[in-house]
């Protein structure tokens, strides 16, 4: 089993530190997952018009990241609120 690196962007980055306590520990839960299974899942979804890109919800947030199987790395461009995340 594949093992991947999970790189948050330095904005992703910004937007963790500010999360609220519980929505971070979900986030991490989510970070964790990544790293073993970011292609599929129950809350996974491909994002149509943008190849290797995926979205993983959680609540009412979604982050946003890229999947770079040459690499081996999941790179994290965006956590925001459902509204806000596709309009960036």
């Amino acid at each position: 089993m594949l093992i991947y690196d999970v790189i948050l962007t330095k904005t992703a980055q910004k937007l963790h530190e500010k999360l609220p306590s519980k929505l971070r520990e979900g986030v991490d839960r989510c970070l964790n997952w990544l790293e073993t299974s970011p292609k599929k899942g129950p809350n996974i979804r491909r994002l149509e018009g943008q190849a290797g890109y995926f979205r993983y919800q959680v609540g009412g947030w979604r982050i946003v990241y890229r999947v770079e199987d040459e690499t081996g790395e999941v790179r994290v461009y965006d956590i925001r609120p459902r509204g806000d995340v596709y309009k960036h």
